[in-house]
């Protein structure tokens, strides 16, 4: 591992010491510190161990989508995974679907290296977007995919090889799994066609599982949105590891109305839902950042479940302060706060 100057350690993190058969974890007194660490002769094998231990310990997750990836290069740490706080627990890699550069494949591995994971993330309405030779046209990835026009059995088949490519797609880089964005409708994501889209996800779970890689969606978190939710069956929803609800406005689109409806729709499931339900702010638009700490790091559903963590689109962009990512350690301090 190349050593490198980063700017490290979340201030927030504070596990407190747990049993689990038999043996008590505790966390690094690093991780709690208010003040964000240089660290220019590298970090022990010892505070790696812990940090992943903090990571399979029950708490709220802290997510982003990730975007402008390039790796260890320059001076700034901005746009490289391990400029992130080290109690991030995954992040989406927005808009990457692998020709991963040395740089970033570099930068991916000592972010794995903590515990951290990173997963491909795009929007794919149509069967084979952005893994089609030659570009997304229609008569491209209908001719590549082996779809037959008419033949539903056709579009089911090029679903799952569509989910293979992306599997395989994740094991060439080492990446940790695929986010699939859901916000286009086509020849995958149909209401039409419900068949497709759950064929699809159920071949990338079932691949994941050999592995070990995680399988995250993310919807809209507007109601008006939730009939791509309704395509999805019972058994993919239970299926995946985290929806990362994209919750960006909570004023005019509040959280409690929206799980109800959640709750309305898949009554079933509700409880596994919310407990892996990843609430969001954009910190694209600069206005609306302050969503991320007003209600978003102490959102609790009236219900009294627990949801799954929180999280930011274009997290990067949190970067700039002092400490850097001064929302994001403050956030992860709040959601998971001491307990005596």
């Amino acid at each position: 591992m190349r050593t490198l100057k980063i700017k490290k350690i979340a201030y927030t993190i504070a596990i407190m010491c747990f049993f689990l058969q038999g043996f008590f974890y505790s966390a690094c007194s690093d991780w709690t510190e208010i003040e964000a660490k240089d660290y220019s002769e590298g970090l022990s094998e010892e505070y790696y161990a812990n940090l992943r231990e903090y990571f399979k310990s029950p708490h709220k997750v802290m997510f982003g989508w990730f975007g402008n990836w390039t790796g260890k290069t320059g001076a700034s740490m901005q746009f490289s995974l391990c400029g992130l706080p080290d109690s991030v627990d995954f992040v989406s890699l927005w808009l990457c679907w692998g020709n991963l550069t040395p740089e970033q494949q570099e930068d991916l591995k000592d972010f794995q290296k903590r515990g951290s994971r990173a997963v491909l993330c795009w929007r794919a309405g149509d069967i084979g977007d952005n893994l089609t030779p030659g570009g997304n046209a229609k008569d491209l990835k209908e001719k590549f995919w082996g779809i037959v026009p008419r033949d539903e059995n056709s579009y089911i088949e090029a679903a799952k090889k569509y989910a293979l490519a992306i599997v395989d797609t994740c094991n060439k880089y080492n990446v940790d799994g695929f986010d699939y964005d859901i916000e286009d409708n086509g020849t995958l994501m149909s209401a039409s066609y419900p068949e497709r889209a759950n064929a699809f996800m159920t071949t990338l779970r079932k691949e994941f599982d050999k592995t070990g890689k995680m399988l995250v969606c993310d919807i809209p978190g507007a109601i008006g949105w939730l009939s791509f939710y309704d395509i999805l069956s019972d058994e993919v929803v239970k299926s995946v590891d985290y929806i990362a609800w994209q919750t960006y406005e909570p004023n005019k689109y509040p959280l409690d109305p929206f799980f109800d409806e959640i709750k309305r729709r898949k009554p079933d499931v509700f409880e596994n839902v919310i407990s892996k339900s990843i609430i969001t702010a954009t910190f694209e638009r600069g206005g609306d950042k302050h969503w991320f700490r007003d209600v978003m790091e102490n959102y609790q559903y009236h219900g009294g479940l627990q949801h799954g963590g929180m999280g930011a689109y274009h997290i990067e962009y949190d970067y700039p302060g002092t400490p850097d990512y001064p929302d994001v350690r403050a956030s992860i301090a709040v959601q998971n706060a001491p307990k005596n």
